[in-house]
């Protein structure tokens, strides 16, 4: 009950802050609108941005109904460019040159994909995993009944690939979708000078001793403290999700669940950090200017401000990975527009981990000096 009076009142406080709101919440929404507005003409994805190399060394039948599969994805813009040498397909891969490679050996497809691909190299992978699995089916049936691909396997595997691609084609990221999702996690960003005032200002209006005298004891305001920091940041979160989804009308998805997991493991990364730096820096004010000199270059790095791949820089682009915002906005754009996963588990250890770290820190600094 005393961790949830001192969350209520952390909550209050910052909530009552002006400037803090001005900050957290009108601030990001002016930003998505111009910037919005702004780019909304050049940020569309479409198939026909699409680029992908092969190499065919397949056998008979795989090499025929890959040709039918790039002839039906050709009319839809996908772009597929032979190339012989295998490890130049897998070099221009790594260097980021073409969304995706295939290469096909005696029965099987192999699609290399660069770890950092953004959501093209998302619709290639998903467009080859169906080409996959339907020619795996149609060679199991000839296997069977070797008249079936003779008599009608041309007329089903276009009738498939062009069911494939119309769907594909309604994939795409507006720029009121890109930058409502950066917006909003560079803003959280700043949710840790919240955690800084929240642990200054007891300093500043003394009235850390007051507290510390009562009966209520310590990890129960340390508690409340960062769980009514969290809730702050949470709420604040929230209303620019709605408003960018309502009001811009922000694609976040279908599955938002996942998408707020991972906006809420980057809310208590950066409360750690906040709390943390509240302690080690006994003025608030040093502390804040820290937060302000670092957080815009983290914010660079993890494309809040463009996309890192359109900067044309593989320096940046490997300097990118040691951003947490990286992985956060990675993953939530992988969530909503291609319904992959596979970032999510990265981007909960890249924000859980260090924030674990902050906090037991801030316990430890609180227990041994309080305020």
């Amino acid at each position: 009950m005393r961790i949830f009076t001192i969350m209520l009142k952390e909550i209050k406080e910052i909530l009552y802050d002006k400037q803090v709101m001005a900050l957290m919440i009108l601030l990001p929404i002016v930003l998505i609108g111009i910037l919005g507005f702004a780019f909304s003409s050049t940020s569309d994805i479409k198939l026909r941005d699409i680029k992908v190399i092969y190499t065919d060394e397949g056998d008979t039948i795989l090499s025929q109904g890959f040709d039918i599969f790039i002839k039906e994805t050709d009319k839809m813009g996908v772009k597929f460019v032979e190339i012989k040498d295998v490890n130049k397909g897998i070099s221009d891969i790594e260097k980021r040159k073409y969304d995706g490679y295939v290469f096909l050996k005696g029965k099987d497809i192999t699609f290399y994909k660069n770890a950092h691909g953004d959501i093209k190299t998302e619709i290639a992978a998903s467009m080859i995993d169906s080409f996959a699995d339907t020619f795996k089916g149609m060679t199991a049936i000839a296997s069977q009944n070797p008249a079936f691909l003779k008599n009608s396997g041309d007329i089903n595997l276009n009738r498939e690939f062009i069911k494939i691609t119309s769907i594909d084609r309604k994939v795409k990221q507006t720029s009121f979708d890109y930058y409502s999702v950066t917006m909003l996690t560079l803003i959280i960003l700043y949710g840790a000078m919240s955690g800084v005032f929240s642990i200054d200002m007891e300093r500043t209006k003394k009235t850390g001793r007051r507290i510390l005298a009562s009966p209520i004891k310590k990890y129960e305001i340390f508690m409340g403290k960062v769980l009514g920091v969290t809730f702050s940041v949470f709420i604040q979160t929230l209303i620019i999700v709605l408003f960018s989804k309502y009001i811009f009308g922000a694609n976040w998805g279908k599955d938002i669940v996942t998408v707020f997991v991972i906006i809420i493991s980057e809310i208590i990364f950066v409360v750690g950090l906040g709390v943390s730096l509240g302690f080690i820096i006994k003025n608030g004010a040093m502390a804040q200017g820290l937060l302000n000199g670092i957080i815009p270059f983290i914010a660079f790095l993890g494309g809040s401000y463009i996309p890192v791949k359109e900067m044309g820089s593989q320096f940046i682009e490997k300097l990118s990975n040691f951003s947490p915002i990286t992985w956060t906005n990675t993953a939530i754009f992988n969530v909503i527009l291609g319904g992959n996963y596979q970032y999510v588990p990265t981007a909960l250890m890249v924000n859980l981990i260090p924030a674990a770290f902050f906090i037991v820190l801030s316990a430890y600094l609180f227990r041994r000096e309080a305020f």
